[in-house]
């Protein structure tokens, strides 16, 4: 009875013991799957709060929250690529910071260089290096993301003038009167007059260069120039945003202007003045509505007048 209990122990750990590690690996399983599913599903609402934030203007959570979409780990490569051009694009159009738009980009397509978002990355890059001053940076990935099989005098893209080892193409030059005003873009046209465009720009280019190796780039007055230009800049920018620039104006609002004013137009007609009158009363409405904002940031901010000191 002994001897036989002795054989049977031996089989009976055996077995215990298998079965110990069949449910133990089951539980692995069971775990490993129920985390993958709850990834998913985290990624999925994550996801969802991230392009929520982006849709209400709250652009820095919005990067914040892809940052942890990121960080939950587990994302392919064409997934992080995405991720990245998303925040790239964030940074780009909305809060305007090139540097880190850049950095973004570049990331992106590193981790997927043959993406369908390629062309889109590399012309993301250009915008973001010419916003960062640095038109060099700009041309040299322009023509990286060129096909190297096709010639550089395609269409739009002949090399026009070459400042040392800096080229110049005719699709930098048009996009630089593209940006002048439509009045002054009309004085570019032919031949002749985009010639003489390009002697200023290039000028301009070498000159802007002769400043930077003499360092004016960190002159006081350059920097508080800037500086007033930028803050500017940025209150135009508040203004129009604030302020309605499409502002309708009524027939009968017209009319009683009119009538309130007959001796400043003297005898012309009402259709004669009507323009003149519609910019005169979208301007009164514009400063209205300029006060009303200066006067509710004022009481938030609980300014006070000392008037007495005059």
């Amino acid at each position: 009875m002994n001897t036989a209990q002795s054989k049977a122990n031996p089989i009976l750990i055996i077995t215990l013991a298998l079965v110990t590690v069949l449910l133990i690996v089951s539980a692995l399983v069971y775990l490993q799957v129920r985390g993958m599913a709850e990834s998913r599903l985290g990624f999925s609402q994550q996801q969802d709060l991230a392009a929520e934030l982006v849709d209400s203007k709250l652009y820095t959570q919005a990067v914040a929250e892809y940052e942890r979409l990121l960080n939950l780990g587990g994302l392919d490569k064409k997934r992080q690529s995405n991720i990245n051009y998303i925040i790239g694009n964030i940074y780009l159009n909305h809060l305007h910071d090139y540097e880190n738009a850049s950095a973004r980009f570049i990331r992106a397509k590193l981790l997927y260089p043959e993406g369908e978002l390629k062309d889109k990355i590399n012309k993301s890059l250009v915008i973001c290096f010419e916003r960062m001053g640095r038109s060099l940076e700009a041309q040299k990935q322009l023509e990286r993301s060129t096909d190297l099989n096709q010639t550089k005098k395609k269409k739009g893209g002949a090399i026009v003038a070459r400042i040392g080892d800096r080229e110049i193409t005719m699709t930098e030059l048009e996009d630089r009167i593209e940006k002048l005003p439509p009045s002054v873009q009309a004085q570019f046209k032919d031949k002749e007059s985009k010639l003489k465009f390009l002697q200023s720009y290039v000028g301009s280019e070498l000159l802007f260069h002769t400043a930077l190796r003499r360092g004016l780039d960190k002159d006081k007055d350059v920097a508080e120039g800037i500086f007033q230009f930028k803050k500017q800049m940025m209150i135009n920018k508040l203004l129009s945003e604030e302020i309605p620039q499409d502002i309708e104006i009524s027939e009968s609002e017209i009319k009683l202007y009119y009538d309130a004013h007959k001796e400043e137009f003297k005898d012309k007609k009402l259709n004669e003045v009507r323009s003149q009158i519609e910019s005169e009363l979208k301007k009164m409405k514009q400063e209205e509505a300029y006060n009303k904002l200066v006067k509710r940031i004022m009481g938030a901010e609980k300014v006070k007048i000392f008037d007495d000191q005059f």
